[in-house]
């Protein structure tokens, strides 16, 4: 990838995603450029997914590896050791990481308002916190769009402080916060255990009511930053 920095800066980052297609059915019109993080992922289970179900009304044209190196920064190894804290608390081993990068392009049965003609996601199989820092914190970037659905702590494997850590990081990024924020009922409600207090500082713009395929009726709330709006 030749301007990883570009990428990041365009960039819709959706940690402890799975195969959540949500962002793309919501945002696309707004974003062509995405981050997915979840190290509960396989390789074959990402390319599976893609060439089998996808993201409706796309079909994947490309799926590249991408090295970690000019990535993260470091290497795997390196990784692992300096995140060790981080590491030990997840309920399941992370052993086979990897970094893909796919495109994917509209198929010609879908008309324009469907979504863009194209788009691409990077796939990093790594946690989510340690991915944010080694992506944006190190180069003092933040997304354009941060999404925070359904993050799976406790149960979902997920460690139980997920939140906590996840909102500290997001403040001490010296690129400052992202544009915008796409929610779930959970995140945004401050009697969960989900909750994210961040969202304090953003304005609600758009919601979608829809049906998941394992989680039965869900939503989605896209905000704007309280500072950009002007």
């Amino acid at each position: 990838m030749q301007d990883i920095e570009e990428y990041l800066r365009e960039a819709v980052f959706y940690p402890c995603s799975g195969f959540d297609g949500a962002p793309v059915r919501f945002l696309g019109h707004r974003f062509q450029r995405y981050i997915y993080a979840d190290y509960g992922v396989t390789r074959e289970a990402f390319e599976k997914a893609c060439e089998l179900n996808g993201f409706l009304g796309y079909r994947v044209c490309s799926i590249k590896d991408l090295e970690v190196e000019p990535i993260f920064q470091t290497s795997w190894r390196e990784l692992a050791g300096a995140y060790r804290s981080i590491f030990s608390q997840l309920h399941s081993d992370w052993t086979n990481p990897f970094i893909l990068h796919a495109k994917f392009e509209r198929l010609a049965d879908f008309p324009e308002k469907h979504g863009p003609s194209s788009f691409e996601l990077i796939y990093v199989c790594c946690e989510a916190i340690t991915t944010f820092h080694s992506l944006f914190s190190k180069r003092g970037i933040a997304p354009r769009c941060l999404v925070y659905i359904r993050p799976g702590t406790a149960f979902g494997g997920n460690f139980s402080a997920y939140s906590e850590v996840l909102e500290r990081t997001m403040r001490a990024n010296t690129g400052g916060m992202p544009e915008f924020v796409l929610y779930d009922r959970s995140g945004g409600n401050a009697k969960r255990s989900d909750y994210l207090p961040l969202l304090d500082g953003y304005q609600p713009i758009q919601r979608w009511d829809y049906r998941t395929e394992h989680y039965g009726m869900s939503n989605a709330t896209l905000a704007s930053r309280l500072a950009a709006i002007a």
